[in-house]
């Protein structure tokens, strides 16, 4: 694959408009991220959140497929999921 280069002819409004949009583009994803990192921070220090991803990771449900799961495991994996569920959202 070749990438073909061409240098954009810009008058010096044009310039100071691109500059000054890259330049709040950065500004925004920068804070964008920020707030995802505080949240997925905030989400596993959630005590909650933790004991039902551990004991969801640590269950005999998670090594078995959907058809071999006993009634009682098929509970316990849904209760787990909906926690997990209600605190990422």
């Amino acid at each position: 694959m070749y990438t073909v280069r061409f240098q954009l002819e810009l008058s010096g409004s044009e310039k100071r408009f691109l500059s000054k949009s890259f330049f709040y583009a950065n500004q925004m994803h920068n804070q964008l991220v920020r707030y995802a990192t505080n949240r997925l921070n905030a989400l596993f220090h959630d005590k909650e959140y933790v004991g039902a991803r551990k004991a969801y990771g640590e269950a005999e449900f998670s090594k078995k497929k959907g058809s071999e799961l006993s009634a009682s495991e098929k509970k316990k994996k849904k209760e787990l999921s909906n926690i997990m569920c209600i605190k990422q959202k």
